[in-house]
């Protein structure tokens, strides 16, 4: 019984194991042109794992197919029947299929570092195809047949090694290298008015500037000195066009590490995406004439299926291609090329970008198609008082101790942590930037908040104590952590306890303004999410990683709640009585030879140390502890590694990493410039498009300078009405619908 099962199942596999493998790798590189987007914005791990399913199968079911047709074919012309022809003229679909859609090149940062080598697979894949088309197809009696063949093979091979160079492309070590190049004075410049940026008019502004720092961010070339004016221009911004530009520059980003933007946009790129569509069709055109007796019905249902779904992507790539603000930025870096003038001032991009946009899928869904390249807004939120007081279920427990067991601890924390992302709220974003901008304005502006550079570098929330020394009195608070991951725990304890212990309505309360209230709620959001990110993604954050003291502390932290509670079912009545029970012991003076409680007893003296400030400068206190936790999050992104960085744009994005193309932008590691700022000594040219604003002898002269479609070169220069600039005359300010 089990050897006639066996048999049977060896039987069926053995008749369908290529038409499987086909279909698979053509379902599996659909499911990617649909849900690889979806990175950019969201980390369901559900999600996450259907795209890993589907990036393993192309490969493995193409290459699964390429092997066992070389090993069936014999080289006999009188053994190559139809069957057998049919089914090997899907090889140049398989390869289509191994070379991915244009939206994803690399799953993981990893295949870019392994792109050497799958540049030699590629190679070696592709020697498989030609030497399967050879044997059955070439050698075959039907011209039809090997003609079609020869015209997708010619089409699948660039685009299958399409994607090995676009991961050899991007690894930082070949980034690095093309960062050096010289960039052509930009196109677009913001004009600073009272109307905010549409998306449109955003990401063209973020294509230009990712030129001058996104480029330099991920090259790490803290030498490039050129174009720094350029890039420091977005802080001029106000806050909410700031972060549009910013989270569409990230998204470019992406693009250069986990697509193959790089590589379409290119006049190669661009050459075969406008022939692969002609092919396509010719190619289905000759299998129609091609006769198909003694073929099965099944076959012909599949090439038929392959060669529709070849021809419709072929179609989505091309008017993609054309219509993203990629191929905008080519031509603009090139005006000396005849297609600028014929398709930025003829029309031909804006039409294409029309219907790139009308056919987005998030049209469908009621949305702004250019939305889907902006941040989602998600931050993971993670009280560790409130969670030390709830008891670990067992499931939770068994899963973590088999995720320890195999290695897979990472893991089962990014799966585990999931739960605690949320929205930032708006109003603690504009707190949030708007305290960014004035660290990072220049000092000569007359802005007393702004800091020195070596000081937003090297300091996490000193300086903002400094600065508050005299304003209250000789304030004594103890010293900050000794490493970064020490400090954050240190100080999200504090504030934890500072907040629920202490007089809770001259705080948060009723008797607080409007400003400290939402002070407060920035506060803890800023606070919950440094701690996720210490607690779920130690990655993220600089210096030494501290994993055994966090878990130290939260095993004395459960310990304490163990001893002093009571029952409360209320997060907060809890958060309360927890933070209560730590004041209570520290001030009973009880000494505690416990080492591994020394954390939590300074952070809880500090705490004690905050709530004795005056009640009439409780206001200034919490705007203090605001900029010492504003002062984290920008050591945090600006410390934290570009790989780190570069690894979460595919796990839908952190705030740090937002905050730290916000620095960038600033320059702050610009090698021979002095760390005070650059003082402009008027030998700008007047109509220089770097300079948007000139100063006379008699007044100021603002030009804005925009290439776009329709329009050449349009120079708007005013005196007195400067607000006007990027009026309804630009077609950046055409609806898209």
């Amino acid at each position: 019984m089990t050897e006639t099962w066996f048999t049977r199942a060896v039987d069926f596999w053995h008749e369908w194991a290529i038409r499987v493998a086909a279909s698979s790798s053509l379902v599996a590189h659909v499911v990617l042109a649909l849900l690889a987007g979806s990175r950019r914005r969201n980390w369901c791990p559900g999600w996450r794992l259907v795209l890993w399913v589907a990036y393993q199968i192309v490969d493995i079911a193409g290459t699964y197919a390429l092997s066992n047709l070389s090993i069936d074919t014999t080289g006999d012309k009188a053994a190559v029947e139809r069957e057998q022809l049919l089914v090997a003229f899907w090889t140049p679909f398989l390869l289509l299929h191994m070379g991915g859609p244009d939206n994803i090149g690399a799953y993981s940062l990893e295949d870019d570092k392994l792109s050497l080598r799958k540049v030699f697979g590629t190679v070696s894949q592709v020697l498989g195809a030609l030497y399967v088309v050879y044997t059955n197809i070439y050698l075959g009696d039907s011209w039809l047949l090997r003609a079609a063949t020869i015209i997708m093979i010619t089409v699948g091979i660039p685009r299958f090694f399409e994607k090995a160079l676009a991961l050899l492309g991007g690894d930082f070590g070949k980034i690095r290298g093309s960062s050096n190049k010289k960039h052509p004075s930009p196109a677009v410049l913001f004009s600073i008015g009272e109307q905010e940026l549409d998306n449109e008019h955003a990401l063209l502004c973020a294509q230009i500037m990712f030129l001058y720092c996104g480029r330099r961010t991920m090259a790490d070339s803290s030498d490039e000195k050129h174009n720094l004016e350029v890039s420091r221009k977005i802080l001029s911004l106000g806050w909410k066009d700031m972060c549009k530009v910013v989270e569409l520059e990230a998204s470019l980003i992406y693009d250069v590490l986990y697509t193959k933007a790089a590589k379409v946009h290119t006049w190669g790129g661009y050459l075969l995406r406008l022939i692969s569509p002609l092919a396509t069709a010719t190619a289905a055109f000759l299998f129609w004439l091609y006769p198909k007796v003694s073929v099965e019905p099944v076959d012909v249902i599949i090439t038929y299926i392959l060669l529709v779904a070849a021809f419709m992507l072929d179609v989505v790539w091309l008017v993609t291609a054309l219509g993203s603000t990629w191929a905008y930025a080519f031509l603009t870096a090139r005006p000396r090329v005849w297609l600028h003038h014929k398709v930025l001032c003829g029309g031909w991009w804006c039409w294409f970008r029309h219907i790139a946009v009308s056919l987005h899928p998030w049209r469908l869904l009621g949305k702004d198609p250019s939305s889907y390249r902006m941040w989602s807004g998600a931050i993971g939120r993670y009280d560790l008082l409130y969670e030390c007081t709830r008891a670990p279920g067992c499931t939770a427990s068994l899963c973590s101790w088999l995720a320890t067991k195999v290695g897979q601890e990472d893991t089962w924390n990014e799966c585990r942590f999931w739960k605690y992302l949320s929205e930032i709220p708006q109003d603690v974003k504009e707190l949030l930037f708007e305290r960014i901008k004035r660290r990072l304005s220049d000092t000569t502006d007359g802005n007393a908040t702004a800091y020195p550079r070596k000081d937003i570098r090297a300091l996490w929330g000193q300086e903002a104590v400094k600065r508050c020394k005299k304003k209250f009195g000789g304030l004594k608070l103890p010293s900050f952590g000794r490493e970064f991951q020490e400090d954050i725990l240190l100080w999200h304890i504090a504030t934890t306890i500072y907040l629920w212990s202490g007089n809770h309505q001259l705080i948060r309360g009723a008797n607080a303004s409007t400003m400290q209230r939402n002070h407060v709620k920035a506060i803890e959001a800023v606070s919950e999410y440094l701690m996720f990110l210490l607690a779920a993604r130690p990655h993220m954050l600089p210096d030494c990683a501290l994993r055994r003291l966090y878990e130290v502390t939260c095993q004395v932290l459960e310990e304490e709640w163990v001893k002093g509670k009571e029952n409360s079912s209320c997060c907060a009545s809890r958060k309360k009585k927890f933070a209560e029970i730590l004041c209570n012991k520290e001030e009973s003076g009880d000494p505690d030879s416990d080492p591994n409680r020394r954390l939590i007893s300074e952070a809880t003296r500090l705490a004690i140390a905050l709530q004795q400030v005056d009640s009439m400068k409780v206001k200034d206190l919490v705007e203090l502890i605001f900029d010492v936790w504003v002062d984290k999050l920008l050591y945090a992104g600006i410390q934290c590694s570009r790989e780190s960085h570069a690894k979460q744009l595919s796990r839908g994005g952190e705030l740090i990493t937002i905050v730290w193309i916000v620095a960038e932008h600033a320059g702050l590691f610009c090698i021979g410039e002095p760390y005070n700022e650059i003082i402009d000594d008027g030998s700008s040219p007047d109509c220089s498009p770097t300079n948007p604003r000139v100063r006379t002898g008699s007044g100021t002269e603002r030009v804005c300078v925009c290439v776009c479609a329709g329009v050449c070169v349009c120079a708007l220069r005013a005196r007195s009405q400067a607000a006007s600039l990027g009026g309804t005359g630009c077609p950046l300010s055409w609806p898209i619908s």
